[in-house]
């Protein structure tokens, strides 16, 4: 009896992968064209946004000092089931269409029964085929979706990246993250996004403070960059000066220069930064 639930287990987890595949080769479909060309350099040095105390206080924001931003994208209930919505309401323009293709194409035909029944068996499983990814995504999506933490950790230099639907989470180092604009299907306002892709799969994973993607994007940069001080605004004011020890113990380290010899060095850079 054990050895028979074992192998339904084991039939079922091929089939949920082969269902996996077939999803992430779809939306890839999907991303590609909602995607630019050009890939963001981490370097960038423009206005960063200035994180407020309320943002820093809000339930999405786990942590955020000066070793790790842990920033909780993780859809509610609520969230899930409009996003369903927007994905059931998409299929009636295509339903609408293919039904106006049928009044019209059998009007011609003056409803011959053979070409009726043939001429609807083709539309239908153009409409399944077209709907059915969309019906099992949100299917899926309701009931194995995990907690997304998208973590900026600035002590490892490193980027943990959920999965969109489902997965594991993935650590990327900074210097190698894959960022560009992407459209924003479900805005009017915003047309772009900042979008982060994942080495394993290619997925796209959405971020973003204050819908400026210029001024989020420089904030990451900045925040990443542990030869900078943090960015600029009162939420870090409490680790300032526990950042400014750490750089002046790796600046001393790197140059073997005793610490009182690391003040002008460290006043200079955070002039220039500012």
């Amino acid at each position: 009896m054990n050895e028979e639930i074992r192998d339904v287990k084991s039939k079922m987890q091929v089939w949920e992968d082969r269902f996996l595949r077939f999803i992430h080769a779809y939306m890839r479909v999907i991303d590609r064209i909602r995607s630019k060309k050009h890939w963001l350099p981490t370097d960038y040095q423009g206005t960063p946004h200035i994180i407020t105390p309320k943002f820093a206080r809000s339930k999405e924001v786990v942590q955020l000092d000066d070793k790790r931003f842990v920033h909780d994208k993780s859809p509610d209930n609520f969230t899930k089931c409009l996003d369903i919505g927007f994905a059931l309401v998409g299929l009636l323009p295509i339903i609408i269409v293919g039904m106006m293709g049928v009044y019209a194409v059998l009007s011609e035909f003056n409803y011959n029964p053979v070409f009726y029944s043939l001429f609807l068996l083709t539309i239908f499983s153009a409409l399944a085929l077209i709907s059915l990814p969309i019906f099992l995504l949100c299917f899926a999506y309701v009931r194995k979706s995990p907690k997304r933490m998208l973590i900026w950790d600035r002590e490892n230099g490193t980027v943990t990246l959920p999965p969109r639907f489902w997965g594991e989470h993935e650590v990327v180092p900074f210097k190698d993250i894959k960022v560009k604009l992407i459209r924003n299907i479900a805005s009017v306002v915003n047309f772009h996004i900042l979008a982060a892709f994942r080495p394993s799969d290619g997925q796209p994973i959405e971020f973003g403070l204050l819908h400026d993607n210029a001024k989020d994007w420089a904030f990451f940069c900045w925040y990443m960059d542990k030869t900078r001080p943090l960015p600029p605004g009162e939420v870090f004011d409490p680790y300032r000066e526990r950042d400014e020890e750490r750089r002046r113990r790796e600046i001393a380290g790197e140059a073997r220069w005793e610490l009182e010899d690391v003040g002008e060095v460290l006043n200079n850079s955070q002039f220039l930064c500012s």
